[in-house]
């Protein structure tokens, strides 16, 4: 009985602190973003909250949570400056540069949406439950290979997805739907050099 005790207080130890090293290695994976990176992304990223009740900072019982970041091909000139950004955004911002013509040809006058996800409860992850002013994507407008992402999500489980999207304008304000979920952000003015 003694031995049992022993083993689940080491399974605790051992899952809190697992939790808290992820936990400390992506807020470090996020420091070493430099400011200009935190400002473009945090201006085109907006959270969905799936089967989610949310109370001003406070969300209770959501299925997963969708943080949706718009990237523009006017981007890469930044990036060519600056390029202390994570990696997803360098892959998301390659799909404009292809050397392949038939996928070069397919982001004519489209724009990238980056789709991270995460599990808060199972949850069944379908990318074209997503419509964007209207637009639902398709299978086709998925641009991550089918054996990178996951569809049966546990508890935990975590994701990054790109697809294109039509083309959004400066100013303009867009409405993002996913299953239940709905928000609405207004599309950055681009930056001056």
């Amino acid at each position: 009985m003694e031995h049992r005790k022993n083993f689940y207080r080491l399974a605790l130890f051992l899952a809190l602190f697992s939790a808290l090293l992820f936990a400390t290695e992506s807020r470090r994976a996020e420091a070493r973003y430099s400011r200009e990176w935190h400002e473009i992304l945090s201006e085109r990223t907006t959270t969905l909250w799936i089967e989610g009740e949310v109370f001003g900072d406070l969300v209770l019982n959501a299925r997963g949570e969708l943080n949706v970041t718009w990237l523009e091909r006017g981007l890469t000139s930044t990036l060519n400056n600056d390029n202390n950004v994570g990696e997803w955004v360098v892959n998301a911002l390659g799909h404009y540069f292809s050397t392949r013509r038939d996928a070069r040809a397919r982001m004519r006058n489209r724009d990238v949406l980056v789709l991270s996800y995460r599990a808060r409860k199972r949850w069944t992850f379908d990318p074209t439950n997503l419509t964007v002013n209207g637009h639902a994507v398709t299978p086709d407008d998925i641009l991550t290979r089918d054996i990178h992402w996951e569809t049966d999500l546990l508890p935990g489980d975590t994701g990054i997805l790109e697809v294109s999207i039509p083309a959004l304008r400066p100013g303009q304000t867009v409405t993002l739907r996913f299953e239940d979920a709905e928000a609405t952000f207004e599309v950055p003015r681009l930056r001056s050099r």
